[in-house]
């Protein structure tokens, strides 16, 4: 007889615990005949680091993840050009603040042409120290870019953050990292020349100068280029915060007695009649 380990089983029990389908039906998604809407209440249970499955069929344009605030704001860490074709899954990570306003708003999955036939929240992957701009797998070939909304660091407090850091697989450090917010002239924030390399991430150090111009960027243009070596996987893009912050909610109770909502497209938490941004700093 098969025996089945004590530490096996409560990692399948978990598994099956988390995992939700929290969409079973079928729609066709496309701007004439709208998206797929998903009420707050199906994120009730939602953490940071799992991830949103979308099964799909039909598809010849992209995929988009909204959240239903009265702006209809994409989802924080989710892609621009998220290209989908024909029949398959696509597989969006949860940061901090897509959590937060997933369970205020709920979600619409909307794009151009593809059914829905299944959208499940999963187990993803435990995310890294810091503040979660984007995380997922995305394949670096031969100058591949992964291009943000502004929505994954909308009201970050920039003063705070010490560096961003591009995590990957790609275990070397001999490839092209171009750091963007467009194609023109005078659009590139910096490239790997600038950043401290290693096999895990790369890290690019902020001035003030920079700080300002990242924070006020429509959108983030990250591209590879493997270079010699293989093709390889981005997994994480993390702002590097400073170890003492010194003012904000207390991290200890950050979450007790408070309120969460969205102001012009920031999200604000209330606590004790203060309001907070989401990295805890005082308004």
């Amino acid at each position: 007889m098969k025996k089945i380990s004590l530490v096996a089983l409560l990692a399948a029990l978990v598994m099956s615990v988390n995992a939700a389908d929290i969409y079973t039906e079928s729609k066709h998604v496309s701007w004439e005949d709208g998206g797929l809407q998903i009420a707050a209440t199906a994120f009730a249970g939602a953490q940071p680091g799992q991830k949103i499955v979308v099964t799909y069929t039909g598809a010849s344009d992209g995929i988009e993840f909204k959240v239903m605030n009265a702006n209809f704001d994409h989802l924080a860490g989710s892609r621009e050009a998220a290209w989908i074709s024909g029949g398959g899954a696509f597989e969006q990570f949860l940061t901090q603040s897509a959590v937060d306003s997933l369970k205020a708003y709920g979600l619409e999955i909307i794009g151009a042409n593809f059914t829905c036939s299944k959208v499940e929240l999963l187990d993803g992957k435990e995310l890294k120290d810091g503040f979660t701009v984007w995380a997922g797998y995305f394949w670096a070939d031969e100058w591949s870019t992964l291009e943000l909304y502004y929505n994954g660091y909308a009201g970050v407090d920039w003063s705070k953050v010490e560096a961003v850091r591009f995590y990957s697989e790609a275990n070397r450090t001999d490839y092209v990292l171009n750091f963007l917010k467009g194609w023109g002239d005078g659009e590139k924030f910096a490239d790997q020349s600038d950043m401290t390399m290693n096999e895990e991430y790369a890290e690019l150090p902020l001035t003030d100068e920079l700080r300002s111009t990242l924070a006020e960027a429509s959108r983030w243009l990250v591209q590879f280029n493997k270079e010699a070596g293989a093709a390889f996987n981005v997994t994480d893009i993390v702002l590097v915060m400073q170890e003492n912050q010194g003012t904000g909610i207390d991290n200890t109770n950050a979450q007790a007695n408070a309120v969460k909502f969205f102001e012009n497209g920031q999200l604000i938490i209330l606590k004790n009649g203060v309001k907070y941004n989401a990295l805890g700093a005082k308004l």
